[in-house]
């Protein structure tokens, strides 16, 4: 299982206790929030899963090795989403599974351009430069997934995750308060067809 944009590598750990075997991807390998960080694992494991420093564009694997692929909180970070996608696909078996998790979603790119001014706002003024270094759109909307189903012949299955009656109220509460219109995230599964 490929855990793409696997950060400190929980996922992966979670992934390996569970008896499967992930092979972690990141572009930070620092020890805070890189892939150094997995070594916290290593004594709760028999054997660290493999690391990989790279960009998700670019994925040092052969083709067809994988049964799974999973882009837990790591998607709407891509700077081209149909790129990054065609990567850990061609990464996949033919039957393979690409996932992608808790990535926030929206009903129309407005809102989610909304929300991303809204976040640079706040950088800019906590941290006095803007966040934008790195052009990806952050967030992905029901029109987004479907152009990626279109141009790569999958077909989404989506999850919604229920977090509970409060969390459930959010977009209630945010059109009384006149407020965006809050993300929603989505389990987006897809098996891949060779």
């Amino acid at each position: 299982m490929l855990d793409l944009g696997a950060g400190n590598g929980w996922l992966s750990y979670r992934l390996a206790t569970l008896g499967y075997s992930p092979v972690a991807v990141d572009l930070l390998a620092n020890g805070f929030d890189g892939l150094g960080a997995a070594r916290h694992y290593n004594s709760a494991l028999p054997k660290l899963f493999p690391r990989f420093q790279a960009e998700l564009d670019n994925l040092p694997f052969a083709s067809n090795q994988f049964d799974c692929a999973i882009f837990n909180a790591s998607f709407h970070y891509s700077e081209n989403y149909q790129r990054t996608l065609t990567e850990a696909i061609r990464c996949l078996r033919p039957g393979g599974t690409v996932i992608i998790a808790d990535s926030p979603t929206y009903s129309a790119e407005s809102v989610g351009y909304q929300m991303v001014e809204e976040r640079q706002k706040s950088f800019r003024k906590n941290f006095g430069f803007a966040s934008d270094s790195l052009k990806n759109l952050e967030f992905l909307t029901p029109h987004i997934m479907r152009q990626l189903a279109d141009s790569l012949k999958l077909e989404w299955q989506t999850h919604k995750i229920w977090y509970g009656f409060r969390w459930a109220s959010r977009p209630m509460f945010s059109r009384v308060k006149r407020r965006r219109e809050p993300s929603q995230f989505v389990i987006y599964t897809a098996q891949v067809k060779k």
